[in-house]
């Protein structure tokens, strides 16, 4: 009866080995590098589809292929204010130029018209989206403003910066991430 049961036990574990062995190992998943969606660095930047002020859909889906600085702004901020010349110069420097970085500045729920007044008054000529419910600035954590996002050719997210430029060259330096 020993022997049967030892025979048995051998033949148990021996099964279990062959099992295991037979398996194959989990190999990593093609998609185990590559980002995922979400508000930070090296993440894709979500999708989102606003209002220009003329009234056109605009996703930002639609410039893949281009990098993209992502600010959000209102006209009662007086850091976004401050840092508004600089966005003006890059998309000045850009909007002619074949994919190349597209400004994207984004108002969270002023009225259409203060924003139409404001942007004549300081001559800017930047694109402006309308986030009328603020639901854009939420999904990009956009509680505290000014935040800028700067998105790479592929979409995804290379640099964030919380609170306001404070010359050139730190606009430049943040740029320079996503070429």
């Amino acid at each position: 009866m020993k022997s049967k049961l030892l025979a048995l036990c051998f033949l148990l574990l021996g099964s279990l080995c062959l099992s295991a062995c037979s398996q194959s190992t989990p190999s990593p998943s093609d998609n185990a590098n590559q980002p995922v969606t979400g508000i930070k660095i090296n993440n894709f930047a979500p999708d989102f589809s606003l209002k220009n002020l003329a009234g056109q859909e605009i996703n930002l889906s639609d410039f893949r292929g281009s990098g993209v600085i992502i600010n959000f702004w209102k006209i009662s901020c007086s850091y976004c204010k401050q840092e508004m010349p600089f966005f003006e110069a890059a998309y000045l420097k850009n909007k002619t130029l074949p994919d190349s970085i597209k400004v994207l500045m984004i108002n969270i729920t002023e009225s259409q018209s203060l924003i139409e007044q404001f942007m004549e008054d300081n001559h800017y000529t930047f694109p402006v989206l309308l986030d009328t419910t603020g639901a854009i600035g939420q999904i990009y954590n956009a509680n505290y403003i000014p935040i800028t996002y700067f998105i790479n050719a592929e979409g995804i997210i290379k640099a964030i910066k919380f609170g306001a430029f404070s010359s050139q060259t730190d606009f430049d330096n943040q740029l320079d991430k996503i070429y």
